[in-house]
């Protein structure tokens, strides 16, 4: 399994667009958290996701454009592949 670090900007946002775009992105794999080697989980940036799966690089773009193109046209979308993340102030999140 792969873990890909995914950024999407709107092109001429509203609010109901970026609730679209959180709603889509988390029903369909995606999360906005990270979760450290302690158990803590993090809240990424905004329109930033992870996602851990066996989509290679380029079915992963294709399949976010495609996802993000049903409301919001011509996104730019850009997919970074993650074998290891380091951050910092990052605002905690309670996940349970």
């Amino acid at each position: 399994m792969s873990s890909y670090t995914i950024r999407i900007e709107l092109k001429d946002p509203t609010a109901s667009t970026y609730i679209e775009l959180l709603y889509a992105m988390l029903d369909n794999g995606f999360s906005r958290s990270l979760v450290c080697e302690k158990g803590f989980a993090y809240v990424l940036p905004a329109n930033e996701y992870v996602y851990v799966g066996a989509d290679n690089i380029r079915h992963l773009t294709d399949r976010v454009v495609s996802l993000v193109s049903a409301f919001s046209p011509d996104p730019a979308v850009l997919v970074t592949e993650s074998s290891a993340r380091c951050w910092s102030g990052l605002r905690g999140v309670n996940l349970a």
